[in-house]
């Protein structure tokens, strides 16, 4: 069968036999064009057509489109392989030679264009060692490299939601042990998984591989020591990288552990409950991250996010953030550093992509008008006493020598391409300067040329010319070929016109042709030599990175804080809670108006510890426990709070039960969710800990559901080791008795007005318990038919005075029926009849007051 393959298909088999599992992306012209499975998956993934030459199936997308394509590819979770054409067509014989010059995975990226501004891209690798779990996150865009070891499988799937990693490596024994999860990663969160052999995890395979990498003889500088899981996920990673994937990791120096203990812990379940990262539905486009964040550079968004994902425990880091923030309020320089700020792009990627030998000349551009605003940035900081921001000023170096240095060697508009000339700006090298200067003065010498072939010849419409196809040429009309002399030599004949070439004019293209190759070859070399020297300098400029991102971090809580009027926490020993008029900080911040109406927050570790709240849906139960809850992580990462103040003890952990799904995916009921969810509460919190409770039991029967939830409670209420800070939501009325038999129960309510056109929510939680559930008066104004109400009005009724079996005897009103059914009742059908058809003859815009009052009065005697 090979012997009857096409050249070019021989290629693409032998480049297919290399990229394995990856779809291969093979050049054609213009074109990158995919073949039989590759190109029904390029077809379906990229919504580009499919069609067959020879009955072998094909798709392509254009080459210079194609970043799009992949970026939509990448993120479906797919390996690419990209085969270029390896030789120039125009020096090769047959055909162009073609291999396999990268390949893309989701988290191997590098270019911008396929990268997020504000987010890590992270490629992450898990080990298992009995139930212990290793995970390593690599962003090889930044060369953050990090590991922490995980004591249980729920806190391994908290931190896989939070760092959000966009491909992973996995042994066949934690595929076994967690398909479930592995499933759930690919389909919803759309990871890339990769299972790897188990030897592949190996602790002395993988120990060797880290030293050798490092040029270490111990890892324990590292902080690795006795972390075998960890050095097994971080070498099991690098090792994918460099040997499957063939990418350098030289830019890989270090490694950092962190630990899960030295944060507030949030599971998933709470994170999306609270909308810390992702807004709740498609309309809306608020988060927490996305109100906190006011950042001018990339990687300032990236660390906030962080921040975000994992708030602080330690008192004193929090306040050293604290402290930051409020020196800026005080200082009259701050405005200053928001200008130099903005001036700043993303060098923390900028660096790496020039490191690695992936940048353009473009980034050297950009990186140089980042390094430029240094020297005053540094400046300003000088004036500045507090802990993080003096460190962080030390952290940055003066790095005009840099950017001079690009400036002097690149023109202020360099092409993408080096291909493409006009990069080095003259009198950066005496050759090319004269290299230049030939190639600038040929069409003064093809002028002058041509006049004196004129003269010679006496043909007076010879023309000197040039095509990419035959190169120079002297252009004569047939007519005039007579007078052609025997040293013209011909070249080319077309209908009206012949064309020639001469000794002098061979001279001067190859003079010309090769100058032009030596300033493209002595323009690359010069580039490169640039590249080198700024990579040289890649150690100081990643810890400027990071210190500018600390300090634009920092800059955008206060930039917030002053612009909505927040307040500095004051964090103290304890359990306690005390806030006073806290605010929403979504909420608030889409209210331009400063009209979210606050609340007070006062819970103890005693008398005031579980607050069972009451009141309609709708009136901001949800909307006030969530507020509680982002307060304490808002203050825990550093940032100053929407609220009058805000005195509290460090929360360990924050947990929450709000809101009911179905969890069709892996077969569970609401009910089932809701337990699991309440269960994992019950098991984990502590007494620093702050739980947010919304409708326990809702999801079975009524007695169920006031069972459950009252032991809940209880639970909570009398467990020393669980008696958490708890705010505890419910339409149980029943409930509210537990302030009587427990201590630490407090009964609270949203506060309710009725008027004469319904009701009106104050938004206020106020003491004690709510004496209506207000339901109908919801219901109504969620638009429920009118007659749905009224039936709803007369079972409460019933239920109020006979109880459920006599309420509910009596039958629907179906709709057909009269539709005064406001009016209605036994026996009465006439009169009301009548008044409908008085009603029905009413003429409103020409009935005057006395005349309305006339046909209420006679109405009044129908009815009576």
């Amino acid at each position: 069968m090979e012997e009857k393959l096409t050249p070019m298909m021989q290629q693409w088999y032998a480049c297919k036999s290399k990229a394995k599992d990856a779809l291969l992306l093979f050049r054609l012209g213009d074109f990158y064009e995919a073949f039989y499975e590759d190109a029904v998956t390029l077809s379906r993934e990229a919504e580009v057509t499919l069609t067959k030459r020879a009955e072998v199936p094909m798709s392509g997308i254009p080459a210079h489109t194609a970043e799009s394509y992949i970026e939509r590819l990448l993120h479906k979770g797919l390996l690419i392989a990209i085969a270029e054409q390896v030789e120039d067509p125009k020096q090769t014989k047959g055909i162009v030679k073609r291999e396999i010059v990268r390949l893309i995975s989701p988290g191997a990226v590098y270019s911008p264009t396929l990268l997020s501004e504000k987010n890590h891209n992270y490629f992450g690798a898990i080990s298992i060692i009995n139930s212990r779990y290793g995970l390593a996150l690599i962003d090889l865009t930044t060369g953050d490299f990090k590991v922490t070891e995980i004591e249980s499988f729920n806190s391994l799937q908290d931190e896989l939601f939070k760092s959000s990693p966009t491909e992973l490596i996995v042994s066949e024994k934690f595929i076994k042990l967690h398909q479930e999860l592995i499933e759930l990663l690919q389909k919803e969160e759309k990871i890339r998984i990769t299972i790897k052999s188990d030897w592949y995890f190996d602790h002395k395979i993988c120990n060797d591989f880290l030293t050798q990498h490092f040029k270490m003889h111990s890892l324990d500088g590292f902080g690795l020591k006795g972390l075998t899981c960890a050095i097994n996920a971080c070498g099991s990673l690098l090792a994918h990288i460099e040997e499957t994937l063939s990418l350098s990791i030289r830019h890989i120096t270090s490694i950092s552990t962190y630990h899960l203990g030295s944060f507030m812990s949030i599971d998933q379940v709470t994170q999306r409950h609270l909308e810390l990262f992702s807004p709740p539905g498609k309309n809306q486009t608020l988060s927490l991250l996305k109100v906190l964040d006011q950042t001018t550079t990339p990687m300032g968004a990236r660390l906030l996010k962080e921040w975000v994902a994992h708030p602080l425990l330690n008192k004193d880091e929090i306040n050293l953030r604290l402290d930051a923030i409020e020196e800026f309020f005080e200082s009259s320089e701050s405005y200053k550093i928001s200008s130099f700020l903005s001036s700043i792009k993303d060098i923390e990627r900028l660096i790496l992509r020039i490191t690695t030998g992936y940048s353009t000349p473009r980034d050297l551009i950009a990186l140089k008008h980042s390094l430029s605003p240094l020297g005053n940035l540094k400046a300003v900081l000088n004036n500045f006493s507090s802990t993080l921001l003096s460190t962080a000023n030390s952290q940055i170096e003066n790095m005009d020598h840099v950017a001079d240095r690009i400036e002097k060697t690149l023109s202020s508009d360099p092409p993408i391409k080096l291909s493409e000339g006009g990069l080095i700006r003259a009198c950066v090298s005496q050759e090319l300067d004269e290299l230049r200067q030939l190639k600038a003065h040929s069409e003064d010498f093809l002028l002058s040329y041509q006049e004196k072939l004129k003269e010679e010849t006496g043909i007076k419409t010879l023309k000197v010319g040039y095509s990419k196809a035959f190169g120079y040429f002297i252009d004569i009309s047939r007519g005039q070929a007579s007078k052609v002399p025997p040293y013209f030599q011909k070249r080319q004949t077309l209908v009206n016109n012949e064309r020639f070439m001469t000794d002098e004019l061979l001279e001067f293209e190859n003079k010309i042709l090769s100058a032009e190759e030596k300033i493209l070859s002595l323009e690359g070399k010069l580039y490169q030599e640039l590249r080198v020297y700024v990579a040289s300098f890649e150690a100081p400029i990643r810890i400027i990175s990071k210190a500018v991102a600390t300090i634009d971090s920092l800059f955008s809580l206060f930039t917030l804080a002053k612009k909505r009027n927040y307040t500095k926490p004051v964090l103290e020993e304890g359990v306690h809670l005390n806030i006073i008029d806290g605010r929403h900080p979504v909420l608030d911040f889409i209210d331009l108006s400063h009209n979210f109406i606050p609340n007070d927050t006062l819970i103890n570790g005693f008398d005031q510890r579980l607050f069972l709240i009451t009141g309609p849906n709708m009136a901001g139960k949800s909307t006030y426990m969530r507020q509680v809850a982002l307060l304490c992580i808002m203050a825990q990462i550093g940032s100053f709070v929407p609220a009058k103040s805000m005195r509290f003890g460090v929360v360990d952990k924050i947990f929450s039960r709000i809101g009911a799904s179905d969890d069709l995916a892996r077969g569970q009921s609401t009910f089932m969710v809701e337990m699991t969810e309440t269960a994992n509460i019950l098991r984990n919190a502590t007494d620093r800990s702050l739980i947010i409770l919304d409708e326990i039991g809702r999801g079975t029967s009524t007695y169920d559901g006031i069972s459950i939830a009252w032991a809940v409670a209880e639970y909570l209420l009398t467990t020393k080791e669980r008696a958490a800070k708890t705010l505890f939501a419910t339409h149980y009325c029943e409930l509210t008795e537990i302030e009587e038999k427990f201590e630490g129960a407090v009964n609270y309510h949203i506060g309710v007005k009725e008027t004469e056109h319904g009701i009106v929510f104050l938004r206020k939680i106020l003491k004690g318990s709510s004496d209506k559930s207000y339901g109908i008066h919801v219901a109504k104004l969620a638009g429920l038919p009118s007659e749905v109400i009224i039936k709803a009005q007369e079972i409460l009724k019933g239920l109020e005075s006979k109880g459920t079996k006599a309420a509910l005897k009596k039958p629907f009103v179906k709709k057909e029926q009269d539709q005064l059914l406001l009016f209605q009742s036994p026996g009465k059908e006439e009169p009301y009849e009548k008044v409908i058809q008085e009603l029905k003859k009413i003429d409103i815009m020409s009935t005057t007051p006395i005349q309305a009052l006339c046909l209420l009065e006679k109405m009044v005697g129908l009815l009576s």
